[in-house]
């Protein structure tokens, strides 16, 4: 039997992609591990189930989600249908990305066997339309206004940038914001508005209105890091095809109509959680079984509540996307479409190094490397390659949020303070980013780390707008470090007494 509706409220608006996105399908390029979804007209979209499925999981009440968006019970007929309608989201006029990731086997410091995979992903800066509905029932106005300012929480989320959408979340994707923003309402409870409606002459709301009527405000506590830094040495990461006349080439990623370089958060997001198993290992004395897969070394305990942690076939674990986001880092030099399709297609030294001149890239040059051949000290056959070393090119600052809400109460100082000793080891550079980071590549010197919280409780309070200079942790409040030490310290003991 159809319900009955009393009005619906369209919401309509411009999502703009503030990093890249993933949102997977099948039928894309077959030579691409992870593809992006394409409908029916072989066209990039992201369909209305993906962006639903990320709306609903905003909804910190899973009672208010279930009323909302709609549930059916397993043992009985018992639900409903969502309330909200969202459309599929096509995507007009981008080119997709290709980025390589690989696993890193935690003993032997080489690619782990089968975590080698290549994603393909839509560029920062890709316009996605966003058109929903809010069906509002006719039978109880408590439950149409409760709607309502669900709705509006979810709408005001969306232009802040609270919302990501996709895979890799938490490696530097999915961070969306909500532009161009349009309300129209369609009040099917008198024949003159249903008539309005069969016209489309639905009735304009005025969005800043509307947006403000809501009463719920999110509880959601976090704190987020700004990493300010410069790199010490050549910084890159590899990008995934060849050059011509160089063999490596850093990888670069589209913003608008240009390009620059990138250190992609989930090269960030490794590079920390080796850090972070590595002072779990030492101070637990957990050993690495060196004959495990790649997802079995890396669970390790209090790491897999910050960096996340997948589902085990047998579902002892439960799988998590961990609490700890990290966005994609971009070097302050734009670069032309064209002036780097120029590089990639440079046949020889000589036009490599006019193309880079005239993308003002003066202090990027070529360098060449050779493996030697141990029995006669020459160069061993077929083992000259050369690669672009990045010199004197700054970056933005690297950006970590850290969910608190989705960290277990007992374990949170604990987390808080493996997460501080990780910046701590990063900002002393023990930990180095990107490629080749044991040729010598990658060192970074970090000016200062600049934090800040939001909804804090009041024995986090301390965090809200600290600089750290050169990350030193003595800069925070004394009382504060007393009881991350405290924490960690509990923790520590707990596991090992687990072990005996």
């Amino acid at each position: 039997m159809a319900r009955k509706i009393s009005s619906r409220i369209k919401v309509s608006g411009q999502l703009i992609a503030q990093t890249p996105i993933h949102v997977g399908g099948v039928g894309g390029n077959p030579q691409i591990d992870l593809p992006l979804a394409v409908n029916g007209q072989g066209k990039y979209y992201i369909p209305g189930t993906s962006l639903a499925g990320a709306f609903r999981s905003w909804i910190e009440d899973s009672q208010k989600a279930n009323s909302l968006w709609g549930y059916q019970q397993e043992k009985n007929a018992e639900g409903h249908a969502s309330f909200i309608l969202v459309e599929d989201a096509p995507i007009q006029g981008v080119n997709a990305e290709i980025r390589d990731g690989v696993g890193i086997h935690r003993e032997w410091g080489t690619a782990a066997e089968k975590a080698k995979y290549d994603r393909a992903i839509l560029p920062k800066g890709c316009k996605i339309p966003l058109n929903m509905t809010l069906e509002l029932p006719f039978q109880s106005s408590e439950e149409a206004t409760e709607y309502k300012n669900s709705f509006a929480y979810l709408i005001k989320s969306l232009e802040k940038g609270e919302i990501r959408l996709g895979a890799a979340k938490t490696r530097g994707l999915g961070k969306v914001k909500l532009f161009n923003l349009s309300i129209r309402e369609s009040n099917l409870s008198q024949r003159d508005g249903i008539l309005k409606a069969l016209q489309g002459k639905d009735e304009i709301i005025n969005s800043s209105v509307f947006l403000q009527s809501s009463t719920i405000s999110s509880q959601r506590k976090k704190l987020t890091f700004e990493i300010n830094w410069q790199p010490q040495s050549q910084l890159m990461v590899k990008a995934e095809g060849n050059g011509i006349a160089v063999d490596i080439l850093p990888l670069v990623s589209a913003i608008d109509s240009s390009l620059t370089f990138v250190l992609p958060g989930s090269s960030i997001k490794g590079a920390l959680r080796f850090q972070a198993e590595r002072i779990i290992r030492t101070v637990c004395s957990y050993l690495i079984n060196r004959n495990a897969d790649f997802m079995e070394q890396i669970e390790v305990p209090l790491v897999n509540e910050l960096f996340g942690t997948r589902a085990k076939a047998n579902q002892q674990t439960v799988k998590g996307i961990g609490s700890l986001f990290i966005d994609d880092c971009y070097a302050n030099k734009i670069i032309t479409a064209s002036d780097w399709a120029n590089i990639e297609a440079a046949t020889n030294e000589t036009t490599l190094r006019e193309s880079l001149n005239h993308a003002h890239l003066q202090n990027v040059q070529q360098a060449f490397h050779v493996a030697v051949d141990r029995w006669t000290g020459g160069a061993a056959d077929g083992m000259l390659y050369s690669n672009l070393e990045l010199m004197k090119i700054s970056w933005k600052p690297i950006y970590l949020t850290l969910d608190i809400t989705r960290l277990p109460q007992e374990k949170l100082f604990a987390i808080i303070s493996l997460l501080l000793l990780c910046l701590r080891d990063l900002a002393d550079g023990r930990i180095p980013l990107g490629y080749g980071t044991n040729r010598g590549m990658g060192s970074i010197k970090v000016n200062n780390i600049v934090i800040q919280g939001e909804n804090l409780s009041d024995d986090l309070e301390e965090f809200t707008n600290v600089t750290l200079e050169k990350g030193s942790l003595t800069e925070l409040d004394s009382e504060l470090l007393q009881t991350l030490n405290n924490g960690w310290k509990n923790w520590i003991n707990q596991q090992n007494q687990g072990d005996n």
